[in-house]
């Protein structure tokens, strides 16, 4: 049992060197940047699906003061700069890439403990911040207000709802009851399951029966 807040709890996206001027899930600092207009597109997400490898990983000897686990993975949102679209007096986003990254500061295996069973854990983390985002993308791409001002408001609303639900979802998943950190190997399956069905289907991930 961990005696100490799960690494997981730093596997909320993370805004690393974004623009102080532009938004991240989180919104701790930032604000949607305005921009131009744009007559075709919409939102999209990049950077996920991704496979990752344990190249992704700063490799450490031993874990650092206060850890209890072998690795743990942080990621990164930079979005591009909003641009927006006015149709029939409704405003909405136009071409924007949220671009989901690793952020290399908070990705890292202690090198004597690389198992094929462990990469898949990290590989989970990054899978459900990455489905919370593709619904993020897809929920910003329906947005339709009446001036850039509200759309602004509640596309800040939206990145937020999202980011906790990233985190409640990586707590859910690193729980005792759930993989143990990926201790528990029939819950990880579970897991693995379910966010591969969510993937391809589009459905929206919740934890596993």
């Amino acid at each position: 049992m961990c005696d100490t807040p799960s690494p997981a709890r730093r596997n909320r996206p993370v805004a690393s060197g974004a623009n102080p001027d532009a938004p991240h899930a989180g919104f701790t600092a930032a604000q949607p940047a305005g921009g131009g207009t744009t007559p075709q597109g919409g939102p999209r997400l990049s950077g996920w699906p991704r496979q990752l490898a344990w190249s992704d990983f700063t490799d450490i000897q031993s874990r650092p003061s206060g850890e209890s686990e072998d690795a743990t993975i942080a990621m990164a949102m930079h979005p591009g700069r909003l641009r927006f679209l006015e149709e029939g007096g409704q405003h909405r986003l136009g071409d924007v890439a949220f671009q989901m990254l690793l952020n290399e500061a908070g990705t890292w295996v202690v090198a004597s403990a690389k198992t094929a069973e462990l990469l898949r854990h990290e590989q989970g983390h990054y899978d459900i911040v990455g489905l919370c985002y593709r619904d993020m993308v897809n929920e910003i791409r329906a947005l339709r207000e009446r001036s850039r001002n509200r759309l602004v408001r509640a596309i800040r609303r939206v990145m937020s709802a999202h980011d906790r639900r990233a985190d409640s979802l990586t707590r859910d998943y690193d729980s005792e009851q759930q993989t143990n950190h990926g201790r528990n190997s029939a819950r990880q399956q579970a897991w693995n399951q379910q966010i591969e069905s969510c993937r391809r289907s589009g459905a929206r991930l919740s934890v596993p029966d």
